[in-house]
């Protein structure tokens, strides 16, 4: 990492609270990775060697089910931490991890993560207090697909990448995600048709308004 790197790293949620003792740990264990569009960080399965922070881009975590078929678990963008499981075990990545547009990241080998979480127990409790965070993500997921019509798994999923991704506007909540309606449809368990009818709507009701890759989202009217 360059002269700056400490202070790059204050730009990871997980670090920006640290003490420049605690940074400058962390500084010497990190190293800085360029991925183009496409290029893929791991793949499921593979032995899990490092935990990678997002410093700029988009990554999407991909699990594929038995028929073989691809499904979007989530999409995570700058300051983000991953992947969120297996601390202090040997399990292999849980998913594949694939940038989609050019990314940086800074990357932590798994076994030395582990000696600093152990050396800065403040850093182990943010840890588990992001992976609490995606449990709850996942079982407000689990339960909109139990529960949820089309209509609002599809409203739930654009309030979920607002709050992940969006910028505040004067109209609105701005969103810049490269992802398409069959990605979206994969995520939330529907159809590709299903969720395009769904968008269409939100558009004549004058809830988003934009091109597929960037909307603007109302979001009292969401």
């Amino acid at each position: 990492m360059s002269a700056t790197g400490i202070e790059l790293l204050r730009e990871i949620t997980l670090f920006k609270d640290l003490t420049e003792e605690e940074l400058s740990r962390v500084h010497n264990l990190a190293g800085e990775r360029a991925y183009a569009k496409g290029e893929y960080v791991f793949m499921e399965g593979q032995e899990r060697e490092e935990v990678f922070f997002i410093r700029r881009g988009l990554i999407k975590v991909i699990k594929v089910d038995e028929e073989g078929r691809e499904h979007i678990v989530n999409i995570l963008g700058r300051g983000k931490m991953f992947p969120h499981v297996g601390f202090f075990q040997d399990s292999p990545y849980p998913g594949t991890a694939q940038a989609m547009e050019a990314s940086v990241l800074l990357s932590i080998r798994r076994n030395q993560f582990d000696v600093l979480l152990t050396e800065y127990p403040d850093m182990a409790r943010k840890v588990m207090h992001v992976m609490g965070e995606r449990i709850l993500d996942l079982q407000a997921k689990l339960q909109e697909l139990a529960l949820f019509a089309s209509h609002d798994r599809v409203t739930a999923l654009l309030r979920h990448f607002a709050e992940e991704h969006g910028v505040e506007r004067p109209d609105g909540v701005y969103v810049k995600l490269p992802i398409t309606h069959e990605e979206m449809a994969h995520m939330i368990g529907m159809t590709r048709e299903s969720v395009n009818r769904v968008w269409n709507q939100l558009r004549r009701d004058g809830v988003l308004k934009g091109q597929r890759d960037e909307w603007v989202l109302d979001m009292e009217k969401l």
